[in-house]
């Protein structure tokens, strides 16, 4: 029974004022996640159009990430797209001098292309999409800036949107630094770099499309409720230790690591003298495929426990929070599941995609929904009559 008495103090509580208790837990949301605040209640227009506005631009975003930033099939099917224009071919003869055109590219004999018309229609409409979801993101982030500066009753949306910019412009230095360190670090000039822009790359495409779709499940507000807080340090180091796990995926992808060491969950025939055969030691982590796993493991199977203590000490100790835990553990719970069979049956270009779209599901859940939302000391507070 003593075990009990908080949480039925919460109850008594909630039912005499739940919007001081919605104000607690909005306070704990790290992203400005103010629209809980009226659960319960209808959204006014503009924040509804706001949301479908991040709808939109959530679409465009992880068409641009999965066609772009994953563009290379991770089976190997081509390492250079063939060149395409914005209006396809349109009949088979068309099709076919695109491909006689392709394969006399001196580039496809260097480098590989599709060995057949079928595959090459499958690089070709990848390579399309590509540009069409790009130009079509670029258009929408321009014309939510413009609107969201233009009109007042959308003004309330711009803070995400700049948020936004500044994660594109740190991404451009972070681009910058990895094409300097390549340039006057010897240990890392010595080796191929395109591994690094590419775990640049979809480390930030993948942080900007979480953060648009924490916009869509929790909108931004023209008011924040009393007492929300826009920061909460244990969120944002489930966010940062999340955006450290993909970054270490996709070095994981960049050097084929899958192909080196494919047993679960041990080290099977690999030698531990594999993971330290670098030097200096710091370039195991960013170069040997071996480290490489290894950290990736590490971490999601780190964060993973994390997720499952979190869970069990909301449903025990803050009922206020526990949705956020579950849905952070189980989203983890299948992420990892998806990681495990990809890598143990070679991974094949759906599961490798999937898994990296489930990164940005959790990612966005990390924004959103914190494991904790309020202590127990501040739901046990309030005076109950």
């Amino acid at each position: 029974m003593p075990v009990l008495a908080p949480i039925a103090a919460w109850r008594h509580y909630a039912a005499l004022d739940s919007s001081r208790l919605t104000a607690m837990a909005v306070a704990e949301f790290p992203v400005a996640s103010t629209a809980r605040a009226q659960a319960g209640a209808v959204l006014p227009r503009a924040v509804r159009q706001a949301r479908l506005y991040f709808l939109v631009l959530f679409v465009l975003g992880l068409a641009a990430l999965i066609f772009g930033v994953e563009g290379r099939f991770p089976g190997g099917l081509f390492l250079y797209p063939p060149p395409v224009d914005w209006i396809p071919p349109l009949g088979r003869d068309p099709w076919l001098a695109a491909f006689a055109l392709h394969q006399q590219d001196p580039v496809f004999a260097a480098c590989g292309g599709a060995q057949s018309l079928e595959e090459f229609q499958t690089l070709y409409w990848w390579e399309w999409l590509r540009r069409a979801s790009a130009l079509l993101l670029a258009v929408a982030a321009v014309a939510g800036l413009a609107g969201a500066s233009a009109a007042a009753r959308f003004r309330f949306a711009a803070p995400r949107l700049l948020g936004l910019c500044a994660i594109v412009l740190v991404y451009a230095a972070a681009r910058g630094l990895v094409g300097l360190a390549a340039a006057h670090v010897e240990e890392l000039a010595r080796f191929n770099v395109g591994q690094y822009r590419h775990a640049v790359d979809l480390t930030f495409a993948s942080a900007a499309v979480a953060a648009v779709l924490a916009s869509v499940l929790v909108p931004p507000l023209p008011e924040r409720p009393a007492g929300a807080r826009p920061f909460h340090p244990g969120a944002w180091l489930w966010a940062g230790a999340i955006l450290l796990d993909i970054g270490f995926g996709a070095l994981f992808m960049a050097r084929d690591a899958a192909a080196v060491w494919t047993a679960w969950p041990g080290l099977g025939d690999v030698p531990p003298a594999r993971f330290l055969s670098y030097a200096p030691l710091w370039l195991n982590f960013v170069f040997n495929p071996y480290t490489i796993q290894l950290a990736h493991r590490s971490l999601s199977v780190g964060l993973w426990i994390a997720a499952l203590g979190s869970m069990i000490w909301s449903i025990r100790r803050n009922p206020a929070g526990q949705r956020g835990a579950v849905a952070l553990f189980g989203l983890l719970t299948a992420e990892m599941a998806i990681g495990i069979a990809a890598l143990v049956l070679g991974v094949p270009p759906a599961l490798s995609i999937l898994h990296r779209v489930g990164g940005v599901l959790v990612l966005a859940v990390a924004f959103t929904l914190v494991p904790w939302s309020a202590s127990p000391s501040r739901l046990r507070s309030p005076a109950i009559p």
